[in-house]
């Protein structure tokens, strides 16, 4: 009976919250602030990716041409 009980108060607490976290987003799309919390969670997530890449050591350094050598391959 313990077991139901609870089982009905969460399920009512879920739908509560639920419709409260629906207002809210509502709420939020009317004053623009959804898209600026976007923006800030998409440069988050990038500058995250680019600091895992970096300490994975993913992070490649492009070559550099030395001078000279291009012109040495070539045969004409």
């Amino acid at each position: 009976m313990r077991r139901l009980f609870w089982t009905a108060v969460g399920a009512a607490g879920g739908v509560v919250l639920y419709r409260q976290g629906q207002k809210f987003l509502a709420d939020a799309r009317e004053q623009g602030v959804v898209a600026s919390a976007q923006q800030v969670g998409l440069s988050a997530a990038s500058t995250l990716a680019t600091a895992r890449a970096l300490i994975a050591g993913e992070h490649r350094v492009a070559p550099r041409a030395v001078p000279g050598r291009a012109a040495s391959k070539v045969r004409g």
